[in-house]
């Protein structure tokens, strides 16, 4: 829950009240929350790991982020 200090509805000579909002985060195919961070789980083959990738992720703005490794960098688990 988020609460608006002061930004809730306003009469004229009453102190405004306070605004609180209540979010609901639904499930994603692709994406986890944990906390204010999105991940997102991706298998690579072992040819993958040793020798480099490239792939594209269609982010929830529909804009599409380009995922790469650097040149000679092996990745483990």
């Amino acid at each position: 829950m988020y609460v608006l200090t002061g930004e809730g509805h306003e009469t004229p000579d009453v102190m405004a009240g306070d605004l609180a909002i209540k979010f609901k985060v639904k499930k994603h195919r692709l994406f986890e929350r944990k906390g204010a961070d999105l991940f997102m789980t991706k298998k690579i083959t072992l040819l993958e790991a040793l020798t480099g990738f490239t792939f594209n992720v269609k982010t929830l703005n529909k804009k599409v982020l380009k995922i790469a490794t650097m040149p000679g960098e092996v990745i483990t688990h």
